[in-house]
């Protein structure tokens, strides 16, 4: 019965099927804040036209806010595109100073279809000054968590 089973493995197609059918991928949820060091409209046009096509194709979702000088994103996905996709922001020109404010392992997403949602923060009062100007650098993990619930609550 074991020879039968491994050499049902020896055609790489069934292994993967296996593979893809019986392991699980383990979602992840990131929370940054970054500070913007471009916020030309055709920089924030390359953002969103980038994150449509390449987070749809590897499975991540989230929400973007621009700010008045920084940016306050959730990204989550699969665990491995979402730590990859993570890293690229932290060495890309358009963001300095980047800060992962909240990870944690999920067991579904909160902006499931959105490939990238850029939501208007500005449309919400926030009680907090600094927020409601634009200014998310000082902002804790708690309320970044609070901040993108209302949003799924505000906008669906």
């Amino acid at each position: 019965m074991l020879t039968v089973k491994i050499q049902s493995f020896m055609n790489f197609s069934a292994f993967d099927e296996f593979l893809e059918v019986g392991v699980q991928t383990q979602l992840k949820r990131v929370i940054y804040v970054s500070e913007i060091t471009d916020i030309t409209s055709d920089s924030l046009t390359d953002i969103y036209d980038i994150s449509q096509k390449n987070n749809s194709d590897s499975g991540i979702s989230g929400c973007l806010l621009i700010g008045s000088n920084s940016y306050l994103q959730l990204l989550e996905g699969p665990e491995s595109a979402v730590e990859n996709l993570y890293s690229k922001i932290k060495v890309d020109s358009r963001h300095k100073n980047v800060k992962k404010l909240f990870e944690q392992h999920i067991e579904e997403k909160l902006f499931s279809s959105w490939s990238m949602k850029f939501a208007p923060f500005n449309n919400v009062k926030w009680d907090n000054k600094e927020f409601d100007a634009g200014k998310f650098q000082n902002i804790n993990a708690a309320a970044a968590v609070k901040v993108f619930q209302s949003i799924k609550e505000i906008i669906g």
